[in-house]
């Protein structure tokens, strides 16, 4: 079975020997994908549905995995113990999910070594969140999949970075400091989405007087500078 680029993306941030947490697992093919290829020493299938959980437990059975991969059903880390797992994985939810995850479970969160997260949005939240108790930024990647980019966060304990701008909580400061080899796209990306709601709110002058159209106006011109610092020719 081809588990796909990214979640072969996000499981290079799995180091050897580790046990896992993956939220939100839906088939557990990250987890499979970890124990087939002998990366961790077990792995806890969540998922808060019962039909992705039956369907994470089909895939399990299916492979023989039964004695590395548990399928739990419940919400988010509610149904993790502090200490029975050293990383936990979340991807394919929005930013804002993912904080009150974190949020709701912190005794387990605080347990924790690493956090490999795949935002579907709102990074800027995430990355702003994880900056402001106590985790830093270990690595940041991009991931094309079709006609798609999705974003990695990798952070671990550790004393937090200063606080930045919010556009940088959006490009992601470890893209911009590596030049990562999509950054141009991605940048390009977030200047087109405030291009369409600058427009959007073009329409009404209460809309236009507004702080936040203000705002957006803002940070688009500061994409625009990023963008033209690093690819104008």
């Amino acid at each position: 079975m081809s588990f796909g680029s990214r979640l072969n993306a996000i499981g290079k941030w799995i180091p050897n020997g580790r046990k896992i947490v993956d939220v939100g697992t839906d088939h557990a093919y990250l987890p499979v994908l970890l124990a087939q290829e002998s990366k961790i020493t077990g792995a806890i299938a969540a998922d808060i549905a019962e039909g992705p959980c039956a369907a994470a437990q089909r895939t399990v059975d299916l492979y023989g995995l039964g004695n590395i991969i548990e399928v739990r059903c419940g919400d988010g880390l509610s149904i993790v113990a502090p200490g029975e797992a050293d990383i936990v994985v979340i991807a394919g939810m929005g930013g804002v999910t993912m904080v009150d995850i974190l949020e709701k479970s912190s005794p387990v969160v605080e347990s924790l070594e690493r956090l490999v997260l795949q935002p579907m949005n709102r990074a800027e939240l995430l990355r702003s969140w994880l900056l402001q108790h106590n985790w830093h930024l270990h690595a940041e990647d991009l991931i094309p999949e079709g006609d798609k980019l999705y974003e990695v966060i990798v952070a671990e304990k550790g004393t937090c970075e200063k606080p930045i701008d919010d556009v940088y909580y959006e490009i992601g400061p470890l893209l911009l400091a590596t030049h990562h080899p999509l950054l141009a796209k991605h940048i390009k990306r977030l200047m087109d989405r405030y291009a369409y709601l600058l427009t959007a709110m073009d329409n009404s002058a209460a809309a236009k007087h507004s702080e936040k159209y203000q705002e957006f106006l803002r940070r688009k011109n500061k994409l625009e500078e990023l963008y033209n610092e690093n690819y104008s020719s």
